[in-house]
């Protein structure tokens, strides 16, 4: 095994590890608002998108169909979040947040922002914002092969 070869092992396990350790903080944090991360990743899309169809919401997070029609079916069925008829399209229907959507929005992204805190806390702003890049790299997706 080259030396390049063990770096990326090491780096896929501490790629692992870091999720682990911050979907499970952020998870914990999130319980008291009864929200988990894949209702706050569909509600943070919404508020930055607008009202969108689900196959946007799809493409923005990388999502699939099946997965993605459950969250917005519990997202409306807490009124959180509301689909609207597209003029034009009988069968289209856009997503938007609600009122209250909004609302529980608003404290989840203070919650965030405290557990994002905790967590990269020991690292300086130049650090976070170049392993921030590093990922946004990394996750791009790029020529096959």
């Amino acid at each position: 095994m080259t030396g390049a070869n063990r770096v990326g092992i090491e780096i896929g396990q501490l790629l692992a590890r870091a999720h682990k350790r911050a979907a499970t903080t952020f998870a914990a944090a999130l319980e008291p608002l009864e929200l988990d991360g894949r209702l706050f990743g569909v509600m943070s899309a919404l508020a930055r998108l607008g009202p969108v169809t689900q196959a946007r919401l799809n493409l923005e997070l990388d999502s699939d169909k099946s997965t993605m029609l459950r969250t917005v079916d519990e997202l409306e069925q807490r009124g959180l979040a509301v689909r609207e008829p597209v003029p034009g399209d009988r069968r289209a229907r856009t997503v938007a947040l609600t009122p209250a959507g909004r609302q529980q929005l608003a404290a989840a992204t203070k919650t965030a922002e405290r557990v994002a805190g905790e967590l990269f806390g020991s690292m300086s702003p130049g650090e976070q914002t170049a392993l921030r890049d590093l990922l946004a790299g990394f996750v791009r997706p790029g020529p096959a092969g």
